[in-house]
C-alpha cells in the first residue's frame, strides 16, 4: 500500500483536488470501470491496519463457516427485532457468489464482527471518523483512499443500493470484501496484502489538526448526530459544541495574549 505522510489538513485537501481532477478526466474519457469514484475510510490511529472487524478476531476465516454463523444470528435478530433479511439471494463476484450481503451490512453497522470494510463516498465523513476521538493521545490519524480508477481482482466492491441499517445512508457507505481461494474453499483475506500499490493509498495526518478539522466538519453538519442519529451521538455532538469548542477557544486566546 502506498503511504503518504502529510503535514496538515490543507495538504490532504490539496490531495483531494488532485484525486477529483483525475477522476473527472477519466469519467469524461469513459475509462472508469464499475467503480466511478474514489472511496474513503478514516481511522483514528495511523498505526491501525486496514482490516475488517472480523479480521481483528480471526484472520482468514472460511466463508462457509461465517455464513453458518450469520444464519444463526439472523434467527436471533428476526426474533428480537422483528426484522428479517433475505440471506439466500447472492451477489455475483466473479468466480464467487456472495450471499446475505444486505444482512452482512446490517451486522457491520450494529457491531457484529464482519468481513466487510465500510467506506464513504465523502472524504469529509471519513475525516470525521479519523478525528472524532477527542480523548485520543495518538500523534497521527489516517485516511485510506480506495482509488476509483483502479480495480483489483481480490478486492470486490459491493454496491450502495441495499436495504439495511439507516446509518448506511447517513454515512454514504459502500463496502469492499477481500477473498482468497484455496482448492475448493473460499477464505477472507486482508486488503493490505494486495500487490498493486496504487489501488489503496494511506494518508497520515497529524492529530494536532483535530480542532481545525472538527470545527470545519461541524459547520458542514458532519457530526456524530448527523451520521448516527442516536441519543448517544446527540450527546457526543453537544459535548463537542458546548464544551470542547469553548475550551479550545480559551486555549487559543491564551496563546495569542
Amino acid at each position: 500500500m502506498k503511504e503518504k505522510k502529510l503535514k496538515s489538513w490543507e495538504d490532504f485537501e490539496r490531495e483531494l483536488v488532485s484525486i477529483n481532477e483525475r477522476t473527472n478526466v477519466l469519467q469524461q474519457q469513459g475509462q472508469l470501470s464499475r467503480m466511478e469514484y474514489p472511496l474513503y475510510r478514516g481511522v483514528s490511529d495511523s498505526e491501525y491496519h486496514l482490516e475488517s472487524t472480523l479480521d481483528r478476531i480471526q484472520k482468514g476465516m472460511d466463508f462457509s463457516k461465517y455464513h453458518k454463523i450469520i444464519k444463526i444470528v439472523h434467527k436471533h435478530v428476526a426474533t428480537c427485532t422483528g426484522r428479517k433479511f433475505d440471506i439466500d439471494t447472492k451477489v455475483p463476484l466473479g468466480e464467487f457468489d456472495l450471499p446475505a450481503y444486505e444482512f452482512m451490512a446490517y451486522l457491520r453497522h450494529n457491531g457484529f464482527p464482519s468481513p466487510l470494510i465500510d467506506w464513504s463516498k465523502s472524504p469529509y465523513v471519513a475525516a470525521f471518523f479519523a478525528f472524532r476521538d477527542i480523548y485520543s493521545r495518538v500523534k497521527h490519524v489516517s485516511i485510506f483512499v480506495y482509488r476509483g480508477d483502479l480495480m483489483y481482482g481480490d478486492i470486490h466492491l459491493l454496491g450502495p443500493t441495499i436495504a439495511t441499517h439507516r446509518t448506511h445512508y447517513l454515512q454514504q457507505s459502500e463496502y469492499t470484501i477481500c477473498f482468497r481461494k484455496e482448492t475448493k474453499n473460499i477464505y477472507f483475506a486482508n486488503h493490505e496484502d494486495i500487490e498493486e500499490p496504487d489501488v489503496l493509498i494511506k494518508y497520515v495526518i497529524p492529530v494536532s489538526e483535530q480542532q481545525k478539522v472538527l470545527r470545519k466538519l461541524d459547520l458542514m453538519n458532519i457530526t456524530a448526530y448527523s451520521l448516527f442519529g442516536s441519543k448517544s451521538s446527540l450527546m457526543e455532538t453537544l459535548a463537542l459544541q458546548e464544551i470542547c469548542f469553548e475550551i479550545w477557544d480559551r486555549l487559543l486566546a491564551s496563546k495569542n495574549e
